[in-house]
């Protein structure tokens, strides 16, 4: 396979998700056969001792909560989603913004919410 890793002696072709222990020291490599690039998403956390339900992008403590979120999606798509599809995606180059009341801000700059605070 071109995008082979490595991962302690266990050769990964396909996409995985691999739980590892922050404690202990792993060796990541790129077989030999490898032609092309290999990317990792990283993600640490510690245990919050909590029950966790998970469904579609809603991740909270049980079942009637997640029944809540989607609820609360279906009638205000989060506080109000200002863009005509749900999945909006934009060019990387357009950097962080937020888009309130019809006028984006990026980060640094300020923002009125509302006549009175400007």
């Amino acid at each position: 396979h071109t995008n082979s890793v490595k991962v302690d002696g266990v050769v990964f072709n396909e996409k995985v998700c691999l739980t590892i222990d922050a404690t202990k020291e792993i060796n990541i490599e790129l077989t030999k056969h490898a032609a092309g690039e290999v990317q990792f998403l990283l993600l640490q956390g510690k245990p919050i001792n909590e029950p966790v339900v998970q469904h579609g992008p809603f991740v909270m403590n049980t079942q009637d909560e997640i029944r809540d979120a989607f609820r609360d999606y279906s009638r205000t798509k989060f506080g109000g989603w200002p863009w005509p599809r749900d999945d909006m995606v934009f060019a990387q180059d357009k950097g962080r913004f937020a888009l309130i009341d019809g006028v984006e801000t990026r980060p640094g700059e300020k923002s009125c919410m509302s006549a009175d605070s400007c």
